[in-house]
């Protein structure tokens, strides 16, 4: 009987190395300028755009809110004086008394302040949220969603060498403020957009309310005009907001 030999074979452990060595990735000094100046590009072509958006959203959800809170306050002084298409068309020559009766007391105020320019008298009225509403006399405003903005030294600026001494303007006006009107008691085809109405953007001399004639004729809100009175009524046309169009650049 032949003896199996049996024989241990052990595998020999077979060893595979491996390079542990890896390179490490570096940006040279060139690279690293090279980046830093496309990020300060994008930087500087995005954080203005950033910004506008910002201000105008700012002055937007002011707008509307003054265009709430005059409503409002019309309402509260019709309970007391009666239907607002029967109060006083002028001040007559005493508009404290008529700002006094109708206006102040429903109005959320820090304080006011009169003065008189070119075009009569003037109350600035200070809001308790950083903002002015300017009356001149009963029936047109002007509101300025940052104090900052409002000077009573150049509230008027008439046009210098122009023989018609009611011809003025107002630079800010679209950008860093906008105006408004009250005429409910005029029942003329000037202020038809006016008549048996609240607080509204001005829209005066409009025969039909379209894009169009909001942004042309003398009061259009247009990059060429002196007094852009009617870009209120184009942002309120445009359900409060400030359109992509639009001719200036806002302010607050």
């Amino acid at each position: 009987m032949l003896k199996q030999v049996q024989h241990d074979i052990k595998p020999h452990a077979i060893h595979f190395t491996h390079d542990t060595h890896s390179k490490k990735a570096a940006f040279t000094l060139a690279e690293v300028l090279i980046t830093l100046g496309i990020i300060g590009v994008v930087a500087a072509m995005t954080i203005p755009t950033l910004i506008q958006k910002t201000t105008n959203l700012i002055v937007e959800t002011k707008l509307k809110k003054i265009y709430s809170v005059m409503n409002q306050a019309i309402l509260l002084s019709e309970l007391d004086n009666g239907p607002k298409e029967k109060w006083p068309v002028d001040c007559d020559g005493n508009c404290k008394a008529y700002y006094e009766k109708y206006i102040f007391p429903y109005l959320k105020k820090n304080y006011i302040e009169k003065f008189n320019s070119y075009g009569g008298e003037n109350w600035a009225i200070y809001l308790t949220d950083g903002s002015v509403l300017v009356g001149k006399q009963t029936f047109d405003f002007f509101y300025y969603p940052n104090e900052k903005n409002f000077d009573i030294e150049t509230f008027y600026q008439p046009i210098e060498d122009d023989t018609d001494d009611n011809k003025y303007k107002r630079e800010t006006i679209g950008s860093s403020s906008f105006a408004f009107r009250f005429r409910p008691q005029d029942n003329t085809e000037h202020n038809k957009f006016h008549y048996q109405r609240g607080f509204e953007p001005y829209k005066a001399a409009i025969n039909e309310l379209t894009e169009e004639n909001l942004r042309n004729g003398y009061y259009g809100c247009n990059s060429t005009n002196d007094v852009k009175s009617y870009c209120t009524a184009l942002i309120q046309l445009n359900n409060w907001k400030i359109p992509k169009n639009y001719p200036v650049k806002i302010k607050n």
